[in-house]
């Protein structure tokens, strides 16, 4: 689907959150000279689901074009898409893909984003971050996820989350009534902020890497979070 973010003002954007991070170190000092519209590739996968009939949910078009201005792999998909996903993620960190894992998802898309954590947990797989944006009816957290972020309008569309039994990292739930409602909070420029801050400090800021895949019986599964 083609991105609703229009260059100019996705190069504007990238501009003013370059300069952001420049000013407060983030980028290492040999990126002081680099031109602010290619900024240094940085570790992660970003996973952001759209919501119900994959229209409704476009604010993960902008997020995704947003984390990709500061270097960050990153692609907005359909919620129903949510498993065949999680056996390509299966697949690459058993092949040796260590990079974080951040899901990002918007109604349905919310939903699915911790039923996606679920899977991946049943294989082993750690998740360094998910951020919503006023899930429905969201599963509890699994325990291999690091961290959660919630923002969410206390209607008859949006729910907090709740951990799970052996869940052990960090939850938000962040009740964003009276400045957004369930159709419009997926396109904050102000929540997008947030979650890209989020988002730099799971993946370190650091360069790409992976792992040499290891052969088939000597591969081993992460302890979950």
């Amino acid at each position: 689907m083609p991105t609703i973010f229009p260059p100019a003002r996705r190069g504007l954007w990238a501009a003013m959150v370059s300069l952001t991070l420049l000013a407060t170190g983030t980028f290492p000092s040999s990126s002081a000279n680099a031109h602010i519209s290619a900024p240094q590739h940085r570790p992660g996968h970003v996973y952001l689901m759209r919501g119900l009939f994959n229209v409704f949910s476009l604010g993960m078009d902008e997020l995704a074009t947003k984390l990709q201005a500061v270097g960050v792999s990153a692609e907005a998909i359909s919620y129903t898409s949510w498993s065949s996903l999680g056996d390509s993620i299966i697949a690459r960190y058993r092949a040796g893909d260590r990079e974080p894992i951040i899901l990002m998802g918007h109604s349905y898309g919310a939903d699915t984003t911790i039923s996606l954590a679920r899977k991946l947990n049943d294989n082993k797989v750690p998740v360094a971050l998910i951020v919503n944006f006023d899930p429905t009816s969201p599963d509890l957290v699994p325990p291999n996820v690091r961290r959660i972020i919630n923002f969410y309008v206390p209607t008859a569309w949006g729910r907090p989350v709740e951990a799970g039994k052996q869940f052990r990292g960090s939850l938000s739930n962040l009740n964003e009534s009276g400045q957004y409602n369930h159709f419009v909070i997926d396109k904050a420029d102000g929540l997008h902020r947030k979650a890209i801050a989020a988002v730099l400090q799971a993946v370190g800021g650091g360069a790409h890497r992976v792992k040499r895949p290891a052969k088939p019986d000597q591969v081993s599964a992460a302890p979950a979070q």
